[in-house]
């Protein structure tokens, strides 16, 4: 942006300097040259000027656009991740509905592995007697 707002300056000087160089080699009076080279330092720096707006307005265009799409990018992997997330929330659900529903165990089976708790007061019954 800043090479962009020395457009007005550096056109004009140029165009000034060039017909300066052009009067003088015509042999031309000195008035005469001043007055061109002020009037094409006047006459480009203003079609600079218009230029440097124009080629500034482009960029910020394009800044903008760039902006957008990084915006509309990252909208769209919030939305991804949301979805994502939903997904995962159902899973969840569905898999505690799932364990909710089947409850394998039998009353009276076979299934035991002969396992006995040892009561307390028999423990301590025990303990007296030694």
């Amino acid at each position: 942006m800043e090479t962009i707002m020395k457009i007005p300056f550096l056109l004009a000087m140029a165009a000034s300097i060039l017909t300066g160089v052009v009067s003088i080699s015509n042999n031309s009076s000195t008035n005469q040259t001043c007055i061109r080279m002020i009037i094409a330092l006047i006459g480009f720096y203003v079609l600079g000027k218009i230029l440097s707006t124009t080629l500034a307005g482009i960029v910020e265009e394009q800044n903008k656009q760039k902006l957008e799409a990084e915006r509309q990018q990252q909208l769209e992997q919030f939305k991804l991740e949301q979805i994502k997330l939903e997904q995962e929330k159902n899973e969840k659900l569905k898999q505690e509905e799932h364990l909710g529903t089947k409850l394998d165990l039998f009353a009276g089976s076979s299934q035991d592995d002969d396992f006995s708790p040892l009561d307390l007061s028999q423990a301590i019954r025990t303990k007296v007697k030694e």
